[in-house]
């Protein structure tokens, strides 16, 4: 039996999978957690049953947490890996399919760090680690801007000087392709259909929405970077233009500070002072089952809360409502990811807030991106 190894690297984490090149059906399942902070931890499941590893002193970086889940790779997998695949977040105008990865590739994914400055470099650092350590095997690269390859022109394009995209590459690309793809395949087998129109939701730290118009995507919420459109955990979203500049101009701050405050301290973080939504709902007077904080609030904080919630819901449901109105008729309205997945007062806020001309299927499926990019390689 051969075997497909999966690595999705974030800033903090590296999720890997192990998938039977042939079927694809997946045999082990691995999240190293707390990259690079103390008290990293390792857990994988074998029949069913976690387990976890703690590195109290720290997992200092990918290359090391590369180490520590081949560790524990059976060595009936290991013996018998043939490719490894990986996610990339940014891959351009260059990269429209699964490529096959070499030293000149490499250097040319590493043009796009600068559009992805959070995500590609870790990406890329992971890719560099693998193939230390197995460079007699096939590393793909699988790239989340893939699935918004053919959005139209007028679409993608920025209302700016049209040089910036001839010269510099400035446009929309989107991201979260491979969540928002794995959506719609399994909306297409649970309603037994294809051609649907969709809107997929890909709701977690990072958040987008998708519509599909008959199996084409149509359009989606993030831009040129991951930073554009919705309240995120830590990233603004959509913002007038001149924020920045007047950031700049009249605070006196560096383009590196803005750029810290926008990606890592705004959205949930810069509005209440913290990344988890799950506290900022309870603050407000929400339940959520399995999660407590032990804190008192005062009155101003869960006034605050309730006006975040309504903040972070409205740039949801005006997107949803947007693309609703584009589709006219919605098949299905997809969640996934953390939030999507698990909060049932958020679905149903973003639904019942929606005047869709007919109620669409509602389909919750889990985040599987892994399979994705399995399901790219394993002709290769």
């Amino acid at each position: 039996m051969k075997y497909i190894l999966v690595l999705n690297s974030g800033s903090e984490t590296l999720k890997c999978r192990v998938f039977e090149r042939k079927k694809l059906d997946e045999k082990f399942n691995i999240l190293v957690e707390r990259i690079g902070l103390k008290k990293s931890f390792l857990t994988y499941y074998i029949n069913n049953r976690r387990n976890q590893v703690n590195f109290s002193s720290g997992i200092k970086d990918h290359k090391q947490a590369l180490k520590e889940v081949i560790k524990i790779l059976p060595d009936e997998i290991y013996k018998n890996l043939e490719i490894i695949g990986h996610r990339i977040v940014h891959g351009g105008e260059d990269f429209v399919k699964p490529t096959l990865l070499n030293k000149q590739i490499i250097s040319k994914l590493e043009v796009y760090n600068k559009f992805s400055p959070i995500h590609n470099p870790i990406n890329i650092k992971c890719i560099k680690a693998a193939i230390s350590h197995f460079p007699r095997l096939k590393h793909i690269a699988v790239f989340d801007t893939l699935y918004f390859k053919d959005l139209a022109e007028h679409i993608y394009l920025y209302s700016i000087p049209f040089k910036y995209y001839e010269y510099e590459g400035i446009r929309k690309y989107g991201f979260h392709g491979l969540s928002h793809e794995y959506m719609y395949q399994q909306a297409c087998l649970k309603l037994n259909k294809r051609n649907l129109n969709v809107i997929s939701c890909h709701l977690g730290s990072g958040a987008s929405i998708t519509a599909v118009v008959q199996g084409k995507v149509l359009d989606t919420t993030m831009g040129l970077t991951p930073l554009a459109g919705l309240t995120m955990s830590t990233r603004s979203g959509d913002l007038d233009p001149s924020i920045p500049l007047y950031l700049i101009k009249n605070l006196k701050m560096e383009v590196s500070e803005v750029d810290n405050e926008l990606n890592f301290n705004s959205g949930l973080k810069g509005l209440y002072g913290t990344s988890d939504l799950r506290e900022v709902l309870i603050a407000g007077g929400q339940r959520i089952p399995g999660f407590k904080v032990n804190k008192k609030y005062s009155k101003h904080k869960k006034e605050l809360a309730k006006l975040v919630i309504k903040m972070y819901l409205y740039n949801i449901q005006r997107y949803v409502a947007s693309y609703a109105g584009l589709l006219g008729k919605v098949d299905a309205l997809i969640f996934s990811g953390g939030v999507g997945e698990r909060n049932q007062y958020i679905r149903n806020e973003i639904i019942n807030n929606v005047n869709f001309i007919i109620k669409p299927k509602v389909l919750i499926v889990k985040a599987n991106e892994e399979l994705v990019i399995a399901g790219k390689c394993k002709n290769y």
